[in-house]
């Protein structure tokens, strides 16, 4: 997978996870913005994946051994949402030609790029608030995470940034499923009544 931009959200990572447990095989070479701790740690999770970063990469190519899709679009929840895309599908049976001189060209880019190391680490929380409780458990946080966007936000705010929270408050449903951790930043299934992983909870509490 060849993508400029790359934003790891937890349906793509759940695809991702999937391919892996078959023991596919796969390599994902991107080159604009650094990726979130969250998004390398879970990309960390798979045996079988390498990761690449090449600066000047501008291409946005799709492919396994039988089929590709060169497009317009990146691997960006931005794209998806809001961009008007195009791409091409070819087929290694009917476009052999055009197939190879692609494939060629995304290993050259490879040979060119900075193999990425992965490896999971434990992200360590900002600094402690004096004055914040906790109900007997760990002193929470100054800063939390928004658990739709994974922006960064003061812990006690509540677990949406202001954009965010003001789509929620349209339907207001407390137990509306988000993805992220409010304390952490790690992929989870969140909401607002519950918006810390296991680990967290623990440590923090509510």
């Amino acid at each position: 997978m060849v993508s400029p931009y790359l934003q790891i959200s937890k349906t793509f990572f759940e695809r991702l996870k999937d391919a892996a447990a078959k023991s596919v095989e796969i390599k994902i070479i991107y080159g604009k913005d650094e990726l979130k701790p969250n998004e390398r740690n879970s990309l960390a999770e798979l045996k079988n994946l390498e990761l690449y970063y090449f600066e000047n990469l501008h291409a946005k190519c799709y492919f396994n051994e039988t089929e590709m899709v060169i497009t317009s679009m990146n691997m960006y929840e931005f794209s998806e949402k809001n961009n008007r895309e195009m791409g091409v599908h070819i087929t290694k049976e009917k476009d052999a030609g055009i197939f190879e001189k692609a494939v060629a060209e995304t290993h050259s880019i490879i040979q060119s790029s900075e193999l990425i190391g992965l490896a999971k680490t434990k992200r360590n929380f900002s600094p402690i608030a004096k004055d914040v409780k906790s109900n007997g458990q760990g002193k929470k946080p100054k800063r939390g995470y928004c658990i739709r966007c994974e922006e960064r936000i003061p812990y006690d705010m509540g677990p949406y940034c202001l954009n965010c929270f003001s789509v929620w408050s349209q339907y207001e449903n407390p137990e509306y499923e988000e993805s992220v951790c409010h304390g952490c930043g790690e992929f989870e299934v969140t909401s607002m009544e519950k918006p810390l992983c296991y680990d967290c909870y623990k440590q923090f509490g509510k």
